[in-house]
């Protein structure tokens, strides 16, 4: 995404925050722990979801497994 967020990931990571992430991320472990914590509590799977959208160099730790 040249290094950016799109608006458009942005609005869904705090709408829906799996969405946004699957944007961002595509299908893998960020996107599963994005989707437990939205389903466990709505606030910390936003606060997740935008920090992958907006930090995705954050979520390194989980890509390489």
């Amino acid at each position: 995404m040249n290094g950016r967020p799109s608006v458009l990931a942005i609005i869904l990571a705090v709408i829906l925050p799996p969405i946004g992430v699957w944007m961002v991320e595509g299908i893998g472990l960020v996107l599963l722990v994005s989707l437990i914590l939205t389903c466990l509590a709505y606030v910390p799977g936003m606060v997740f979801s935008l920090v992958a959208v907006l930090r995705p160099d954050l979520m390194n730790g989980l890509r390489n497994r």
